[in-house]
C-alpha cells in the first residue's frame, strides 16, 4: 500500500475515533461536575478539574493538555520519542515462478528477409530461452516493472518472496538472488521483465506459481527521522499532528509534515527534534480532551 493510501485510510479511521475521543472527552468533563456535586462549597477554581487542564501555548492554536495520573491512565497514554534510523523503502509486485533462463543465439538472414537470400547468417546477441532442467534444481520469478520503477530498483539487492495471499506463509524465507540479466522490454506494455533466482530446492515453489515479489528501492541506506505510525493524528481538514510530551502528564499538539508511511512507521519530513518523548497511544483521545474542554 502507498503512503497516500495509508494516509487516506488513517484519515477515516480518525473519524471513527472521534466517536470514542468524544466519549472520553466528555467524560473528563463531567468529573469536575461530579466533584462539584461532592464539594459544594465549589473550591475548585473555574475552569480547573481534578482530571484536565488547559494553558495557552504561546504563538500556537492549540492548547497545552494536563491530565491527572488517573486520567492518563485511563485514557490508555503512552510515550514513546522520535528517533533517526534507516528505513528501508520497499515495493511489492507481482511474480511467476518459472524455469531458469539461458541465453542462447538466435540467427537471422544478413541483410535483412529480402537482401539477405543466398548469403551467411549473421548472429544477433543472445537471447534468453527457457532451459529444459537446472542441475541445482533453482527456480526464477519473473516480475514487471515500468521503466520508472526499474531506475528507483536498488538492483544488486534481494528481492523476498511472498504468498500471493497475505495471510498464508511460506516454511521458511525465500530470498531471491538478481539474476544479473539485463530486463527484457515488452513493446505491447511499455514494461520491462526482471528476473531473480531462487537457489536451492525444498523452497515451497513450483512453476507457474503467481507470487508477490517485495524489492527494496535505492537510497534506503540514508536515516531519516521517524515516530510511529500511531502517533500521527489527523484533523478534519487532513493536517497530521503530533502530541509531545515537554514532562510528565503534559501534552503539546505540533503540527508535523508526513513523507511516506512504511510499515508501522511515519518518515517525518518536519516535525519535533530527534529524542522528543512523543504520545504513541492515545492522541486522539487528547485530541477530544483538548477540543471539547474549550
Amino acid at each position: 500500500m502507498k503512503a497516500d493510501s495509508r494516509v487516506s485510510v488513517r484519515t477515516n479511521r480518525t473519524f471513527r475515533g472521534g466517536w470514542v475521543a468524544l466519549a472520553a472527552a466528555l467524560s473528563l468533563c463531567l468529573a469536575p461536575a461530579a466533584a462539584h456535586a461532592a464539594d459544594p462549597e465549589g473550591s475548585k477554581p473555574a475552569g480547573k478539574s481534578a482530571a484536565v487542564t488547559l494553558e495557552s501555548i504561546p504563538g500556537s492554536p492549540a492548547k497545552r493538555v494536563v491530565l491527572s495520573a488517573k486520567a492518563a491512565e485511563r485514557l490508555g497514554i503512552a510515550i514513546g520519542k522520535v528517533s533517526e534510523e534507516p528505513i528501508v523503502r520497499k515495493q511489492i509486485v507481482s511474480g511467476l515462478v518459472m524455469p531458469p533462463l539461458e541465453k542462447r543465439p538466435v540467427l537471422k538472414p544478413a541483410g535483412g528477409v529480402f537482401g539477405g537470400f543466398g548469403k551467411v547468417a549473421a548472429p544477433l546477441e543472445p537471447q534468453p530461452v527457457l532451459s529444459k532442467a537446472s542441475p541445482t534444481g533453482e527456480l526464477w520469478v519473473e516480475v514487471a516493472l515500468s521503466p520508472g520503477e526499474w531506475d528507483r530498483l536498488a538492483k544488486d539487492k534481494p528481492a523476498r518472496i511472498l504468498p500471493l495471499a497475505t495471510r498464508a506463509k511460506l516454511s521458511s524465507e525465500v530470498l531471491a538472488r538478481p539474476s544479473g540479466m539485463a530486463p527484457l522490454e515488452d513493446m505491447k506494455r511499455s514494461m520491462l521483465s526482471l528476473y531473480y533466482v531462487v537457489p536451492g530446492k525444498n523452497n515451497g515453489l513450483a512453476v507457474n506459481d503467481r507470487m508477490r515479489v517485495e524489492l527494496q528501492l535505492a537510497g534506503s541506506s540514508e536515516k531519516q527521522k521517524i515516530v510511529p505510525y500511531g502517533a500521527v493524528y489527523y484533523d478534519a481538514n487532513g493536517a497530521a499532528w503530533a502530541y509531545v510530551s515537554p514532562k510528565p502528564l503534559t501534552y503539546e499538539r505540533q503540527r508535523i509534515g508526513v513523507e511516506r508511511v512504511v510499515g508501522d512507521v511515519a518518515v517525518l519530513s518536519e516535525g519535533p527534534a530527534v529524542g522528543t518523548p512523543i504520545v504513541t497511544v492515545g492522541a486522539a483521545m487528547l485530541y477530544g480532551a483538548e477540543i471539547f474542554k474549550k
